[in-house]
Parts: C-alpha cells; structure tokens; sequence
C-alpha cells in the first residue's frame, strides 16, 4: 500500500478557511497521488486529472474500484460524490 493514500474521512464541512468539504476530502485522499491544480496537488503516483479531466461517473468508478495501486472503496456514500463532482468541475481549469 502507498504511504499517504486513502484513510478516509468523516469531514463534510466547510472549513474556516473557505476550503469546500469536497476540496478538504480531496487533500486528504486523494492529493498525497493526484495532481489536480485547484486543489494544489502535485502528486505523481496516480493519474494527472488536470490532463485526464474525468467526468464524474469516472471518477466515481475509480473511487470504488480503486485501478491500478489505489485502494478501493477510498470514500464512500456522499464524500465519494463530492470528491467526484469536484474533480469533474475543476480537472483542467486549476
């Protein structure tokens, strides 16, 4: 397993900073492998999503499934679609 991917996360609310819940579920996550600008991730293990710019469905998929060296089941339930339609809405557009 990769050090720094995954852990979950109970978050769902907006921090003080102005940070959405999607974007903190994001850092968390996804951040330590990704790179995704908005998020000022540069991690070089997972895809670039700046590059790749999934849609949501994809990105779902991929947080259940967990291809290549992600782990499955990384969030669920309402943190997985929030991360989903966070990366759809900015992957490209950082």
């Amino acid at each position: 397993m990769l050090s720094g991917c995954g852990g979950g996360s109970s978050t769902t609310t907006t921090t003080t900073t102005g940070t959405s819940a999607a974007e903190t579920l994001f850092a968390r996550n996804c951040a330590a492998c990704h790179t995704l600008m908005a998020a000022n991730a540069s991690g070089s293990v997972g895809a670039n999503l700046d590059e790749v710019r999934p849609r949501e469905a994809v990105v779902l998929t991929a947080i259940a499934d967990g291809p290549g060296n992600m782990p499955p089941a990384l969030l669920k339930g309402e943190d997985a679609q929030k991360v989903a339609a966070y990366v759809a809405r900015v992957a490209g557009r950082g």
